[in-house]
């Protein structure tokens, strides 16, 4: 009898613990196996549902990649050894995985003997357009092929919504730029869609910017007033962090990227502050933004060359130009001084002639670095040989120009947003 009533208890076990506890439990698993648990039951299915859980979860959620592998199609991957996580060397270390198998077994895979990711899951979407950018587990993308048509879309709760179209302020005026980005405000916790588009520069005036802003769950877009008219050197979305959005700008029509514009989400304010010192005449085509270790880090590839002021007013000082021989150098902004430090130098890249930018994915902690080239192809930096393997995640079938991204996944809703109609794929 005693026998049957434990066995009873097994069964019931969750029924007899506190709500808080079963969310601590359940925020703990690994993506995957919390997708697989809202299968079970009716009661699981709600629980994951809950405010309190999807909190969790994302305080806990670890920072991946989401590698596009063929056309629509794309596998999460999470760096194993920046985990923290001791796998059996004895096992791994000779073992000959090809991306596929790490696919298809879950298995961590190891590159230079030194390095291991592991693929948490994978997802599809029904529409074939580029990633540009997440937050929060939400992606953001902007589909040229159906309208223009700028979508939301959740792959762990696989729902998405696709927003109001913003309206022409001036319709009889052809735009030349037209900018998107998306983030999540640091107090109240709005998603937020912002877009900042310029009519065709004027001699004097230079570019008339402006911008609108979406709020999710409004259902419409506001205007904000944008200040001093600015160009952007790229039509390269915002890059999120910490409630802001920031962009590579030049403050005249003829400048260069001297400077980033910073869109505060929460009060709807932008400013502008120096990015790093110049390296260069073609760091216009060779300067990007990027997240590492949570700062804001400048990307310059520029090549060797004068530089180009920026300033009306510093036109004829040529006298602090520093040379690049083809160096990546990246710069970090550590702090709210914005002061920057130089954190990582590859020297000598031959493969920089005719790209536009770099994007560093992940600096490891020896010195190694994942970098993703303009085409959309992903290498392996080793900082103790000084070398390079452009095949560490050279998939078959997967085109030039794809996309990789930061994302960490999370159980956020798009049903909670109101006034937005959620479809599900």
């Amino acid at each position: 009898m005693k026998a049957a009533d434990n066995s009873k208890m097994g069964e019931d076990f969750f029924k007899y613990l506190p709500s808080e506890i079963v969310v601590n439990i359940f925020s703990r698993l690994p993506t995957r196996a919390a997708m697989a648990c809202k299968c079970v039951c009716k009661p699981w299915l709600g629980l994951l549902a809950t405010p309190e859980f999807v909190n969790s979860h994302m305080s806990r959620s670890v920072p991946a990649i989401a590698v596009e592998t063929h056309t629509k199609s794309y596998d999460v991957i999470e760096f194993v050894d920046e985990l923290g996580i001791d796998f059996d060397e004895e096992h791994f270390r000779d073992a000959p995985f090809s991306f596929d198998e790490v696919h298809r077994w879950g298995a961590p895979f190891n590159f230079d003997k030194e390095h291991r990711w592991e693929v948490t899951f994978s997802f599809s979407f029904p529409f074939g357009v580029p990633i540009r950018s997440s937050a929060n587990g939400l992606i953001f993308l902007r589909d040229f092929d159906r309208g223009d048509n700028l979508i939301l879309c959740n792959p762990v709760t696989r729902d998405y919504i696709t927003l109001p179209c913003p309206q022409q302020t001036s319709p009889k005026v052809q735009n030349y730029m037209d900018n998107f980005g998306f983030g999540v405000s640091g107090m109240t916790g709005e998603y937020k869609v912002v877009r900042i588009f310029a009519e065709t520069p004027q001699r004097r005036e230079g570019f008339k910017n402006a911008c609108q802003v979406y709020t999710v769950g409004t259902g419409s877009w506001r205007k904000v007033p944008f200040g001093r008219p600015l160009r952007f050197c790229d039509d390269i979305g915002g890059v999120h962090l910490n409630g802001n959005l920031y962009w590579m700008v030049a403050k005249t029509t003829r400048g260069f990227c001297r400077w980033i514009c910073c869109f505060d989400l929460e009060a709807e304010l932008f400013s502008t502050f120096a990015a790093p010192p110049p390296r260069g005449r073609d760091f216009l085509y060779g300067r990007s933004l990027c997240v590492l270790r949570g700062c804001l880090c400048v990307s310059d590839i520029s090549h060797n060359g004068r530089d180009i002021s920026d300033d009306e007013s510093d036109d004829s000082n040529d006298e602090g130009d520093i040379p690049n021989d083809g160096h990546v150098i990246i710069w970090c902004m550590k702090g709210d001084d914005h002061s920057w430090t130089k954190i990582f130098v590859i020297p000598e890249v031959e493969r920089l002639a005719g790209l536009g930018n770099i994007w560093p994915i992940i600096i490891f902690k020896n010195g190694d670095a994942l970098m993703e080239w303009d085409d959309g192809m992903i290498f392996f930096y080793s900082g103790k040989r000084k070398n390079f393997d452009c095949e560490i995640m050279s998939l078959e079938g997967r085109d030039p120009f794809t996309s990789t991204i930061m994302y960490a996944p999370s159980f956020v809703s798009l049903k909670s947003f109101a006034m937005e109609n959620v479809s599900s794929f």
